[in-house]
């Protein structure tokens, strides 16, 4: 048993800084208006959250096809948060529209 090889289940990560990703964006909120833009991404609904809630840092991740709207979201967010609230757009890859990251 101690002669045998080990494996490893972590990897460095190399590979997912390497690897290409075809990514389409998604174009749907491209269409909005200003207010419908706020709609579609429910903007004032996740604002009245974070103030309701109390959460001092909060963490936005994107699919990557939708990563070209999060600098609006993310001023739009911070513009009706307040101040006292800090915001941040995650910047690793999601691994599709569903995958949930947890930070601390």
């Amino acid at each position: 048993m101690a002669n045998e090889p080990t494996t490893s289940f972590l990897s460095s990560g190399e590979d997912a800084i390497a690897r290409d990703i075809d990514v389409k964006p998604d174009e749907s909120a491209d269409v909005l208006q200003p207010n419908e833009f706020e709609e579609f991404y429910e903007i004032e609904r996740t604002a009245e959250q974070i103030v309701k809630g109390d959460y001092h840092r909060i963490a936005l991740q994107f699919p990557n096809e939708l990563l070209h709207d999060s600098v609006p979201i993310f001023t739009q967010l911070k513009r009706k948060i307040g101040a006292g609230h800090e915001i941040y757009v995650l910047a690793d890859t999601s691994y599709g529209r569903h995958a949930v990251s947890t930070s601390s």
